[in-house]
C-alpha cells in the first residue's frame, strides 16, 4: 500500500504552508490523494510534484502558471532552469575609471546592475556625500598602490571593492592579497569582471513581497476572509519590516551580521502564509 502523508508533514517536506495547500485545493483543484473526515493525505508522487512547483515559485514563476502543468512540463522547466545561473538580487555596482566605462559600453549582456559611474577616483570622492546605494564598486588603477586604494576604502567603508589593475610590483600584489582585497588583472573581458563582482559581493536577502500600502489594504480587506488571520499576518509582517529597518541602522556597529538574513527569512515565512489568504479571497484585487 502506498505511503500517505498528512498535510502538516507535506508542509514540512515542501516548505508550502498548510494554508497555502488548502487554498490551492479550493482555487486550482489540487485534491489530496485521500481524506479521513477533515484530514487530508498526500501521496509521495504529489509531494514530488509540489517540490517541483515550489522550486519554480522560488524562481519567480506565478503559481497560476505552474500549478496546472503536467509532470513532464514541470520537469522540462526545471531542467531548463538548471542551465542558467540562479536568480539572485542583482548586485548594485559602481564603476570608477575610464577603462571600465569603455568596457561596459562594449559589453553585450550585463549580469550586474550598474547604478553609478565615475571617470576617476577624484570624481568618486567629490560625490562621497551623495552616493547611491551600492553593493560593490570596481575601480581601475593603472598601478596597484595600496595607499590609494585605502583612500577609496575610506570613501566606501561599507561597500565591497574590486580593484582592476594593469601593473603591480610583487610586494604590492602580495600585500593586497594578504589584506584580502579582491583583485582583477586588467585588461579582462566583461564576463570575468562580472564573475569577480559576484564572487566578492554577498547575496542580499530578498526584499519584502508586499509594500506598506499593500499590507494596509490587506488588513482593511481582511473581513472578506472567514477569520482575522490575514489582518494578524499583515500586522506581523509590518512589525518585522519596522524592526528590520531599526536593525539595519543598529547594525552599523558590525555586531548584527546575521540579523538581516534572519529577519528576511521570518518575513518570507509569514508572507508565504499571508499569500494563501490573499489569493483565496482576492484581498489585493482592488488595490491601486
Amino acid at each position: 500500500m502506498e505511503d500517505l502523508y498528512r498535510i502538516g508533514a507535506v508542509a514540512k517536506r515542501t516548505g508550502i504552508s498548510p494554508e497555502c495547500l488548502r487554498a490551492w485545493e479550493r482555487r486550482y483543484g489540487l485534491e489530496p490523494a485521500d481524506r479521513a473526515g477533515r484530514t487530508r493525505f498526500y501521496s509521495r508522487a504529489q509531494i514530488d510534484r509540489l517540490l517541483a512547483v515550489k522550486a519554480l515559485l522560488d524562481q519567480g514563476h506565478p503559481v497560476s502558471r505552474v500549478i496546472r502543468l503536467d509532470d513532464d512540463e514541470l520537469r522540462r522547466r526545471l531542467e531548463g532552469a538548471e542551465d542558467r545561473p540562479p536568480v539572485l538580487a542583482e548586485p548594485r555596482v559602481g564603476l570608477v575609471g575610464g577603462q571600465l566605462l569603455l568596457a561596459r559600453r562594449q559589453a553585450t549582456d550585463l549580469g550586474v546592475r550598474i547604478v553609478a559611474e565615475w571617470a576617476s577616483a577624484a570624481d568618486l570622492t567629490a560625490d562621497r556625500d551623495a552616493l547611491p546605494e551600492l553593493d560593490c564598486v570596481v575601480v581601475y588603477v593603472p598601478t596597484l598602490d595600496p595607499e590609494s586604494i585605502e583612500i577609496i576604502e575610506e570613501v566606501l567603508p561599507s561597500v565591497r571593492l574590486v580593484v582592476a589593475f594593469k601593473y603591480a610590483t610583487s610586494a604590492d600584489l602580495e600585500r593586497c592579497r594578504s589584506e584580502g582585497r579582491a583583485l582583477l588583472r586588467w585588461p579582462a573581458d566583461w564576463t570575468t569582471l562580472e564573475r569577480r563582482v559576484l564572487a566578492a559581493t554577498p547575496r542580499r536577502p530578498p526584499g519584502p513581497r508586499y509594500s506598506d500600502e499593500q499590507l494596509v489594504h490587506i488588513a482593511l480587506m481582511a473581513s472578506r476572509a472567514s477569520c482575522d488571520c490575514p489582518r494578524h499576518l499583515a500586522e506581523l509582517v509590518t512589525a518585522v519590516n519596522d524592526y528590520a529597518a531599526h536593525a539595519r541602522r543598529c547594525a552599523s556597529d558590525g555586531e548584527h551580521g546575521a540579523l538581516d538574513e534572519s529577519l528576511s527569512a521570518a518575513r518570507t515565512a509569514l508572507e508565504d502564509s499571508l499569500r494563501a489568504f490573499v489569493e483565496e479571497h482576492g484581498l489585493l484585487a482592488t488595490a491601486n
